[in-house]
């Protein structure tokens, strides 16, 4: 895809708006109160609690299961001999050095208070509120009779839990760790963040399998935050108005630069074109200041190209071709002309092209091109009048001047001259060609200030004649 003005311009605004947003947002991000409209922290911490702590329950009742089904252990329960029960418990204290084990007998207390949790499950006993002590109590069954021999219970102190607590940072959040007590009222193990939070906001509840225990956290209810306040945020109106600035200075600044380009642009086409027409007007104003030194030196190089071009053109007054007068006869004759314009006398100048002149020098040859120039030059000779001033500009174009002759003459002598020509012409033998050809016809004025303005006019003419469909004339004020 090629680059172009617009989409530089796209570009250049793209990344400023990223530039001023991102600031903005930083800013607004430093700021004490964020705007206007702030929403409160709410961290879901159940699940960041849930998972530990599921799985230090998951991690006792593994170890309890472990040696309530070793050999040993069962072995020593069934056998009711009191020391081979102490040496297994000397041998499991070796392998499990964290955990204080007991023993207990199928209609032994397991529990320091009336509460009794279900089988397998990880509880808590102590004073509310202190540094809960872990307890799990797994049976020990026969593997014959499948009868329960009696307990293994695992103590461990809740330094671990309670760490997983403290670690916590909680905004707009408070957090309990609760157990049940036997339809009682809950025993509160542990407790994080601001109590207050209890009385009016609203909580989320979750239970911790594996244990006796739930997680109960209290969150402040989100605000709602309306479209309005958001819009009448201080950040974003100056965010809209910075933007809105910088569209509109963007948008200002492609449509002048395009309008200056399109100025030099055009300068430089008048230029090459007058290059054409061997012609240069006296200086050629150009906008933008960069282009000027680069322009100054095409000109000069124009103005030494056409000094070389009339040394060769202006060796006679004819034609050597055509025998028509040559472009140095016609600029002398529209010097001439432009002079008595203040006299109040008019006259109109016309621009002929040949149409399809290239296709002849391709297909026949270039010695039927020449042909075909000079058979124009005769004809021109024998169909005008003889106040009218022929001059060849170059190639296939011829220039007539109808001296004293206001446009609307001019243009039925063109129509005149259109119908007159033959339409055919032998160019060698054997070889015709259709003649047609294209004219732009304009009027001098007395307001040009220069004698090619008149030429510049025409052309401009027989550009739009040969646009629209070629072999016509068309006018030009």
């Amino acid at each position: 895809m090629k680059p172009s003005l617009a989409r530089f311009c796209l570009l250049l605004f793209l990344i400023l708006e990223i530039a001023i947003s991102t600031a903005l947002y930083f800013l607004y991000q430093a700021a004490p109160n964020q705007g206007w409209a702030t929403l409160p922290t709410q961290q879901n911490i159940s699940p960041i609690l849930a998972a530990p702590i599921t799985g230090l329950a998951n991690h006792l009742r593994d170890i309890a299961i472990r040696i309530a089904r070793h050999p040993q252990t069962i072995q020593a329960l069934k056998s009711g001999d009191e020391q081979a029960r102490q040496a297994q418990l000397d041998n499991i204290h070796m392998l499990y050095p964290e955990a204080d084990i007991e023993w207990a007998p199928p209609t032994g207390n397991m529990t320091d208070k009336s509460f009794t949790p279900p089988l397998s499950v990880l509880y808590s006993v102590g004073e509310e509120h202190s540094l809960p002590v872990l307890r799990i109590a797994q049976p020990v069954i026969d593997t014959t009779s499948k009868a329960i021999l009696g307990f293994v219970i695992i103590r461990q102190e809740g330094a671990e839990l309670r760490s997983l607590f403290n670690a916590l940072q909680l905004q707009n959040t408070y957090a309990e760790l609760q157990q049940t007590n036997n339809g009682s009222p809950y025993n509160i193990l542990l407790q994080r963040g601001d109590a207050r939070l209890k009385a009016n906001a609203f909580q989320t509840l979750t239970d911790l399998p594996g244990t006796a225990w739930r997680l109960v956290v209290w969150h402040t209810p989100p605000v709602f935050v309306s479209p309005l306040k958001t819009l009448l945020n201080p950040y974003f109106l100056v965010w809209a108005f910075i933007s809105a600035c910088l569209l509109s200075g963007l948008l200002a600044f492609y449509f002048s630069l395009r309008k200056v380009l399109a100025h030099d642009t055009n300068t430089l086409v008048t230029f090459f074109s007058d290059i054409r027409r061997s012609r240069l007007q006296k200086a050629y104003n150009v906008w933008l200041i960069d282009l000027e030194p680069n322009f100054r030196l095409i000109f000069q190089l124009g103005r030494l190209m056409l000094k070389k071009h009339k040394q060769v053109a202006d060796s006679a007054s004819l034609d050597h071709l055509s025998q028509v007068n040559n472009r140095r006869s016609l600029e002398e004759k529209l010097s001439e002309l432009h002079k008595t314009l203040t006299e109040g006398w008019t006259h109109s100048l016309l621009i002929i092209d040949i149409d399809n002149f290239k296709h002849v020098n391709d297909t026949f040859g270039h010695d039927a091109g020449d042909a075909l120039i000079i058979q124009i030059g005769k004809l021109l000779k024998e169909h005008l009048r003889s106040s009218d001033f022929i001059a060849r500009l170059g190639g296939d174009e011829f220039c007539v001047i109808f001296p004293n002759t206001p446009l609307k003459r001019g243009a039925e002598l063109a129509e005149r001259l259109r119908n007159n020509l033959p339409a055919e012409i032998e160019l060698t033998p054997g070889v015709t060609h259709r003649l047609l050809w294209s004219g732009g016809l304009s009027e001098f004025k007395k307001g040009d200030a220069s004698e090619n303005m008149i030429l510049s006019r025409a052309d401009t003419a027989l550009l739009d004649a040969k646009r629209t469909g070629r072999n016509r004339t068309k006018l030009t004020a």
